[in-house]
């Protein structure tokens, strides 16, 4: 039940007056001695004006308490942190002051995660966007003049043959896209479990195997200790594949990838080394960023997203990637928890 304060305050300041009257009325007409009346007078009338003048120093208490409140949710919708009430005095104000410039602070960071967010976003769809736009751009081109009817048997192969290869580039961009997506959002979360990290590395090995046999290629693998850590297999695997494909592609014909797994104290370093094309000193803080591709590729086939992925998944194994590289080659180092 709310009081209204208004009236109940006046109903009191009446209260008191009129109890006031009335005992100075029945001391003035029964009291024989006036001295008495008259400092029964003085004395009420110091307790009526005392009254009056406390409701006022109290009104204009509220009313500045009120502008310094009112100051300090405007610093909240400006994002402001400033303070409004004194910290050096221990009262409700100066607590209830201390959490909304938490809350503020709250607010800032996420608005900023926001804000990050959506470029992010903005980012992501400007990239997708660039890298669907040539096989498809190919596939409405070859579409188109594959609906020539004077077109010879040879032609139609041709034609065939780059409608399948958009294709392919196309199917496999969505689905490292899906990947990209599922493993960000947290869609799909890692399932580790204690595994002999070789058979790990050999299920990549054997992805990979009918690329590098195309071009004469052999992957030698060297395994110096037993290793068991506890990993996803199917992601790290892709990690692998994608290190992996990147040496078969990037690596002349009859070359000899090796790859070499070390326990050490306290982590397992896997290292894999390629005699390919090698990465300028300038682009090692780029080749994991999300469809960044070399300078130095020339026109071999890829979308950027491989290095990506194999680092989102060491990191969230508790990972990291070292690189070394120079023109007769690169070795990828991956650095896993030992335990």
């Amino acid at each position: 039940m709310r009081i209204n304060f208004k009236k109940a305050s006046f109903i009191y300041k009446a209260a008191t007056i009129l109890m006031t009257i009335c005992l100075n009325t029945y001391v003035y007409f029964i009291e024989a001695n006036n001295k008495v009346a008259i400092i029964l007078l003085f004395f009420s009338a110091f307790i009526v004006g005392g009254m009056f003048f406390y409701e006022r120093l109290y009104k204009n208490y509220m009313e500045e308490m009120f502008v310094e409140l009112s100051d300090m949710l405007a610093a909240i919708i400006d994002m402001r942190d400033e303070e409004a009430f004194s910290t050096a005095e221990d009262t409700l104000l100066s607590k209830l002051q201390h959490q909304t410039i938490k809350l503020t602070n709250i607010l800032k960071e996420k608005n900023k995660q926001i804000e990050t967010d959506r470029n992010e976003i903005k980012s992501l769809i400007s990239d997708i966007a660039h890298q669907l736009k040539t096989p498809l751009t190919n596939l409405k081109m070859y579409v188109e003049l594959f609906q020539d009817e004077s077109l010879n048997e040879e032609d139609k192969e041709e034609f065939n043959k780059i409608i399948m290869l958009s294709l392919n580039r196309l199917s496999f961009l969505i689905e490292s896209m899906i990947k990209m997506s599922r493993l960000e959002s947290g869609i799909i979360q890692l399932k580790p479990q204690m595994n002999n990290l070789i058979d790990t590395i050999l299920i990549a090995i054997n992805q990979v195997q009918k690329k590098a046999k195309a071009k004469n290629m052999e992957i030698e693998l060297k395994e110096i200790d037993k290793v068991k850590v506890t990993h996803d297999k199917n992601w790290l695997s892709e990690a692998f594949f994608n290190i992996l494909e990147n040496a078969v592609k990037y690596s002349d014909t009859s070359e000899v990838i090796r790859i070499t797994v070390q326990q050490y104290e306290m982590f397992v370093r896997v290292d894999i080394k390629d005699n390919g094309i090698g990465i300028k000193a300038d682009e090692m803080p780029k080749i994991f960023s999300r469809f960044y591709r070399g300078k130095n590729v020339g026109e071999i086939e890829g979308i950027g997203i491989g290095l990506y992925l194999t680092r989102e998944i060491v990191s969230r194994h508790g990972g990291y990637i070292k690189v070394y590289s120079n023109k007769t080659g690169s070795t990828f180092s991956v650095f896993l928890p030992g335990k």
